[in-house]
C-alpha cells in the first residue's frame, strides 16, 4: 500500500526495525530521533501518520502528540504511541492528549504495521483524508469551512490551487508517476505554509486536482512566489530536459503545458458568505 508515516524514536535499532517492516508494506518513512525535529518535519511533510515514543530526550511522546492536536494543519494526523512499559496511567494520558492508539512493549513490528495500515486504510475510505495526497478530504475541508464561517473577524484568505496540466501528464508518464508528482505538490504546499511561525493554517485536497489553503491575508502574495520558485523547482524531478527546454509535452502528437498551478483566492470581502455551499460557490467560480 502506499502512504507517508513519520516514526520518531530516538532508539535506533528499533526505529530501524519498525521502519523495515513499514517499507516491506510499501510505506514511505520519514525518520526523526527526537520531539523538536518530529514536530517540524510533521509540518512540513504531512504524513499519514506518526508514531511517536513516549520516551524521547527532549520531551515526551504524549506532549509531542498533544501538539500536533494542536495544530490545525496536523489535527487530522492518526497518532500511535509506542511504549517501552505499558503503564495504565501513561497511556490514558497519551489518549486523553491526543493520540490515537497505543502499543506497549513488547513492540511487535509486524502489530504496528498492521494498526497502521488498518487505521491509513479507514481515513481513505471515510473522506477523512484523501488516500493519494494524505491531505484531509472533503469531509474535513468542510468542517474548516463552517470553523471558518463561524469564527468573528475578518483576517482569512481562502486559497483553491488548482494542478493544471496533469491529466495529459498521466497519458504520457502514467498514472503511478502522476500520483506521486500530485503528492510532492503537497508536500511542496505544506513547505511553503510552513516558511513563518502561522499555525492556523489548514491545506487540505478536494479532490479534482485541487488544494485547499486556509490562511492570513497577508501571506497570499508570498504564498503565491513562494508556490511558484518551488513549481518550477519540482518539475525538473519529474519531465525530461528536453521537455523543460520546450515548456510542453507530446500526447498524441498534441501539445500540452507542462503542470503547474492556478491559483483563486476569496477573503470575506467577497462576501457576504452565509453557509458553506456558498462558499464552496464563489471558490469554485474564480
Amino acid at each position: 500500500m502506499e502512504g507517508t508515516v513519520l516514526l520518531i524514536e530516538d532508539d535506533l535499532s528499533k526505529r530501524e526495525a519498525l521502519a523495515r517492516r513499514l517499507q516491506a508494506e510499501g510505506i514511505e518513512v520519514i525518520e526523526a530521533e527526537d520531539g523538536a525535529t518530529g514536530l517540524a518535519k510533521a509540518a512540513r511533510c504531512l504524513p499519514q501518520a506518526v508514531i511517536i515514543s513516549t520516551t524521547l530526550p527532549d520531551t515526551s511522546g504524549s506532549e509531542v502528540a498533544r501538539k500536533l492536536r494542536e495544530v490545525t494543519r496536523t489535527q487530522h494526523i492518526f497518532l500511535m504511541l509506542i511504549a517501552d512499559v505499558d503503564s495504565h496511567g501513561e497511556r490514558l494520558n497519551g489518549l486523553e492528549l491526543g493520540a490515537d492508539d497505543f502499543v506497549a512493549a513488547p513492540v511487535d513490528p509486524d502489530e504496528v504495521m498492521l494498526r497502521v495500515r488498518n487505521a491509513l486504510r479507514r481515513a481513505g475510505t471515510s473522506n477523512a483524508v484523501d488516500p493519494t495526497t494524505g491531505l484531509p478530504a472533503i469531509r474535513l475541508i468542510q468542517e474548516q469551512l463552517r470553523r471558518l464561517l463561524r469564527q468573528a473577524g475578518d483576517n482569512w484568505a481562502l486559497l483553491r490551487v488548482h494542478v493544471t496540466g496533469l491529466d495529459p501528464y498521466r497519458e504520457r508518464y502514467g498514472h503511478r508517476r502522476a500520483a506521486a508528482f500530485l503528492r510532492e505538490i503537497g508536500r511542496m504546499l505544506a513547505q511553503a505554509l510552513d516558511k513563518d511561525t502561522v499555525e492556523d493554517d489548514f491545506l487540505g485536497f478536494s479532490g479534482n486536482d485541487d488544494f485547499i489553503i486556509i490562511t492570513e491575508p497577508q501571506r497570499v502574495e508570498s504564498l503565491r512566489a513562494e508556490m511558484a520558485r518551488a513549481m518550477e523547482a519540482l518539475r525538473r524531478d519529474y519531465y525530461a530536459d528536453d521537455e523543460l527546454l520546450a515548456q510542453h509535452i507530446t500526447v498524441d502528437e498534441h501539445s500540452y503545458p507542462l503542470v503547474g498551478l492556478k491559483v483563486h483566492v476569496i477573503t470575506p470581502e467577497d462576501g457576504p458568505f452565509y453557509d458553506v455551499r456558498s462558499l464552496s460557490a464563489a471558490l469554485a467560480a474564480r
